[in-house]
């Protein structure tokens, strides 16, 4: 396989594969062992590659490049360093709580933190999840329908723990989903403490990358390359494909509280949904760059960064996302409001806060659907 997914992985301002349809992902395996290494000391925190943010409570927390896993208390103005058992690049950070989150990234790592992200440890990592994989869908011969995924473990087994998580999400305390590179896809039922395989889950017969995980309410869309599009409306037990309303690459989803549904990726196509994912509404964006990254501005509204650094908005009763104002660009990866209101930006070059009253102004102005 390729060996510069590294180099790749970092331009592509989300932590995700930016990739043409039909194109191989560059998998080049983390150093020996990578994934039982803590990770190194980081000495300007504030320069350092970041590609996930979520909010744990009144504190930031935000995952990055060689297991890096910064926090801070004071709204971003300042950044500490966690404590974490790996140095893979992180891709993804969630929360359930104030305090119980979890970070996925390469090496098929998982990672929970009970102390709002001051302490990390592993719960699985690439060669545990090929081992497992092994042992439903090989050993278990007795189950036709999972002993069509035999191929698949066994490629896990021979290929090693090169293949990383994109996001996670979780239902409540206990039930959650990681998913990933070539269908990679693992359920835990106690918080997990145990996970197990999914692939069975989820219609992927072709193996495709999953990007991006967003549920809303009891439903949870799954979103990846070449326009797949998978749903499922039980707690994220078993999806089935919906209707894609475009057929490249979807690298991010987003439900907001108010029901909305996004999804959005590959050169500038964005698309937002008010029944679940049953019919879409296309969003103009005012450039054909990737979008790969978004997080609410309100019930109605949200939030998003493309691939030439630009903020942009989008609302419920618009046609076309506009570039937030006075911001200026930069390789932003993710985005997240924080507890004081204040905005704060991930990018690989390090955390950059600013106001979030720019965004506000912007999503309360008209907007019209770009021509």
């Amino acid at each position: 396989m390729p060996t510069n997914f590294l180099q790749a992985h970092r331009t592509m301002l989300a932590g995700l594969l930016i990739l043409t349809a039909g194109t191989p992902v560059a998998s080049a395996s983390p150093p020996q062992a990578a994934w039982d290494r803590p990770a190194p000391v980081v000495s300007r925190l504030g320069k350092s590659a970041l590609l996930g943010i979520a909010m744990a409570g009144k504190r930031l927390v935000a995952v990055g490049e060689r297991g890096l896993v910064t926090y801070s208390d004071d709204d971003g103005r300042t950044w500490v360093q966690a404590r974490t058992p790996v140095r893979v690049t992180l891709t993804r950070v969630f929360f359930v709580s104030s305090s119980t989150g979890w970070a996925v990234g390469h090496g098929g790592v998982i990672l929970r933190t009970d102390d709002a992200g001051t302490n990390w440890v592993k719960q699985l990592d690439g060669v545990q999840a090929a081992r497992l994989a092994a042992a439903k869908y090989v050993e278990n011969a007795a189950d036709r329908a999972l002993r069509r995924l035999a191929p698949v473990a066994s490629q896990l087994q021979s290929e090693g723990a090169d293949k990383p998580f994109f996001d996670v999400v979780f239902m409540d305390s206990d039930r959650g989903l990681a998913v990933g590179a070539y269908g990679l896809a693992f359920r835990t039922e106690d918080g997990g403490n145990r996970w197990e395989p999914a692939l069975e889950s989820l219609e992927n017969p072709r193996g495709l990358h999953l990007y991006a995980l967003a549920r809303n309410g009891t439903a949870v869309i799954v979103a990846g390359e070449q326009g797949l599009l998978l749903k499922s409306t039980d707690d994220g037990r078993r999806f089935s494909p919906i209707p894609a309303p475009y057929k490249g690459s979807y690298f991010g989803a987003l439900a907001l509280e108010g029901g909305d549904l996004y999804i959005f990726g590959l050169r500038g196509n964005a698309f937002r949904s008010m029944d679940q994912g049953r019919s879409w509404t296309k969003l103009e964006a005012p450039s054909a760059a990737s979008i790969n990254s978004a997080t609410a501005l309100s019930g109605t509204s949200a939030v998003f960064t493309n691939q030439e650094g630009q903020v942009l908005i989008g609302t419920s009763s618009a046609t076309s996302l506009r570039v937030a104002p006075g911001i200026a660009p930069a390789a932003y990866t993710a985005i997240a409001r924080t507890a004081a209101g204040t905005w704060m930006l991930a990018s690989l070059g390090g955390p950059v806060r600013f106001d979030a009253i720019r965004l506000s102004e912007a999503a309360m102005r008209p907007q019209h659907a770009t021509k």
